[in-house]
């Protein structure tokens, strides 16, 4: 019985490494823009994407919308979130990139405010 639990043991461990090992490295993502950005990934139906664009052009916040049902825009932020260790199945709108640094349904206050500190 010990010699089976060893063995139990020794499979599951052997099993969690090659897991680790044999995952391909991750793709880092690169910044869409050399200078500081707000990209903005929603849906114009969606009540929180449009809240989001409010409060940022209440704001004066500069940034940039982009339709998740077009296709193209729809495959990039998917492969940007797979790199960023995001789920891509299921999400909440609106996703938002801060230069380089993907938010998914992030709370508009602390958007806003790091955003002004950011795109000054």
């Amino acid at each position: 019985m010990r010699n089976l639990i060893l063995l139990i043991a020794l499979l599951g461990g052997g099993y969690q490494a090659w897991e680790h090992f044999s995952r391909a490295p991750r793709e880092t993502n690169a910044p869409l823009h050399a200078e500081p950005y707000l990209a903005v990934y929603g849906r114009d139906a969606c009540g929180y994407t449009q809240a989001t664009l409010r409060d940022l052009r209440q704001a004066g916040i500069r940034y940039q919308y982009h339709s998740v049902d077009e296709p193209a825009v729809a495959d990039l932020l998917h492969r940007r979130m797979q790199n960023a260790g995001l789920e891509v199945r299921r999400y909440l709108l609106p996703v938002v990139d801060l230069n380089n640094r993907i938010t998914v349904h992030p709370d508009n206050g602390d958007l806003v405010a790091q955003a002004r500190q950011l795109l000054r």
